[in-house]
């Protein structure tokens, strides 16, 4: 008969039965989890996987007694630390505190200007008594750098750096004008230097108000810079503009002359289209009285009209209508805050009602250099820009000014000006020719910029304690929380 033995431990079959099952089904979910997916699913669009990984993140952070997190932007106020804004949005002042600290690590947090803005993931208390709990926060300190904090169920945060690669992107934007030249080219990517750029290109040839019509057509090339997401971190120089309008087709070619620091804008003969004057000196104004005799809006009798007035709002900047140097910049009676251009010894521009001037007498300006902004200073009825022409001392009517015209490239200047001109014509024909083929009434394509090669870093996220390298695109706080546990 066996002995029982005190020392050996029995054997207990059931518990072995269970742990063996648990470790096959395990293995199995395993298994199937990390199989190839069949060809046959559809891939996700970038919104569609930005949307699952926001849901996974909710359901896995979502903590008793508390809603599911939120993405909260959070603007830092003049004189306002980062702990007070966090602890604005809900959050304890030891949690806030926590997060500051770990933000040090990486980040300036004390010299934290008026403006700044943070993205949080926060999950509020269901009774609406206790503090919230910050999950996830994002904050970014470059164009493509941010760094993320991120809190984990056990209450430890954990910060990471991330950086997106950032390449260089010609653009071919081709459209129809609905609504305005601004609002369509805007919608094709185009940014806010470049459209400023077209309009103050075009500023001598189109009135912007009258001549463009509902169905005209554009087309631009410009450069820009972004990140693999496809965020533009840096506007880029324009390139190549095109507007049809009124039956007629008007385009420029941007090239840079052999001694010149800038590039200038020539038509496709190679003459520079820089006029001596800008017509409109002003962006998206429109005519509120022309040049002539009229009844004085405030005086009440028939008196003569010595410019043109540009309707806009207060605050519309004003561009210096040619290079010159200013002569007046003071306030005139009538004419209120008042500025006067002398281009040369015959020609010279006046803006007057203006509520703010911005350079001084004796300073050289550009064509297109901003001197102030729209007011309604002095007898005027409303926020508007009243621009005269002199020539030889007498006020003439702008829209009839005969001014001189720019010069036309020649020799080695025009040579490389016409390959320049070629190479930006095969790739608008190239984005044309697709537009046709996908039907589309609109249409912007990327291309290579061989001749401006940029060279980027990569992608990095990286614990700021130790170093991870992958491609993790940027993400908000609520999204980049997942995972980084």
């Amino acid at each position: 008969m066996a002995q029982l033995d005190p020392r050996r431990q029995p054997v207990r079959l059931t518990p072995m039965v269970l742990v063996s099952a648990t470790a096959l089904t395990v293995a199995t979910l395993v298994w199937r989890v990390y199989q190839p997916l069949p060809s046959t699913l559809p891939t996700l669009d970038p919104s569609a996987t930005l949307a699952l990984e926001t849901r996974a993140l909710a359901e896995a952070a979502a903590r008793p007694g508390f809603t599911q997190p939120v993405n909260v932007q959070i603007m830092v106020r003049a004189g306002e630390t980062l702990t007070q804004a966090l602890t604005r949005s809900g959050v304890s002042s030891t949690e806030a505190n926590a997060a500051v600290s770990l933000l040090s690590q990486a980040f300036d947090v004390v010299n934290v200007g008026k403006g700044l803005s943070l993205q949080a993931a926060i999950a509020r208390p269901e009774n609406g008594r206790s503090p919230a709990q910050l999950l996830g926060l994002t904050v970014r300190t470059g164009p493509a750098k941010q760094l993320t904090l991120t809190t984990s169920h056990d209450g430890s945060m954990r910060l990471r750096a991330l950086e997106e690669s950032v390449r260089d992107e010609r653009r071919v934007a081709i459209g129809t004008i609905d609504g305005s030249l601004i609002t369509s080219a805007t919608a094709l990517g185009a940014t806010p230097n470049v459209t400023g750029q077209v309009l103050k290109l075009f500023a001598h040839k189109i009135d912007f108000e009258r001549d463009i019509q509902p169905g005209d057509t554009f087309k631009l090339v410009f450069d820009r810079k972004v990140t693999e997401s496809g965020r533009v971190v840096e506007s880029g120089n324009l390139l190549y503009a095109e507007i049809s309008a009124k039956g007629h087709i008007t385009r420029f070619y941007s090239y840079k002359r052999q001694g010149d620091k800038e590039s200038q804008f020539f038509d496709d003969t190679g003459k520079n289209i820089k006029g001596f004057l800008l017509a409109t000196p002003v962006a998206a104004a429109r005519t509120s009285s022309g040049f002539g005799m009229r009844r004085h809006p405030i005086q009440g009798f028939m008196k003569m009209h010595t410019g043109i007035d540009f309707a806009a709002g207060t605050g519309t900047p004003i561009y210096a209508a040619g290079d010159g140097v200013v002569a007046d910049a003071k306030w005139w009676g009538g004419y209120g805050r008042w500025v006067r251009v002398s281009h040369n010894s015959d020609w010279a521009t006046g803006y007057a009602h203006m509520s703010q001037i911005k350079v001084r007498p004796g300073q050289r300006v550009k064509q297109g250099e901003l001197i102030g902004y729209v007011g309604s200073t002095g007898n005027s009825t409303g926020p508007h820009l009243h621009f005269e022409v002199w020539y030889k001392n007498r006020p003439i009517n702008p829209k009839d000014a005969k001014v001189p015209q720019g010069t036309i490239l020649a020799g080695q200047d025009l040579v490389a000006f016409k390959a320049r001109k070629h190479e930006l014509d095969t790739m608008i024909a190239m984005a044309d020719l697709k537009r046709t083929q996908d039907n589309l009434p609109s249409q912007a394509l990327a291309m290579k910029t061989t001749p401006y090669k940029y060279e980027d870093s990569g992608a990095a996220n990286k614990l700021v304690a130790k170093t991870e390298r992958k491609n993790i695109p940027l993400r908000p706080a609520l999204s980049t929380s997942r995972g980084s546990q």
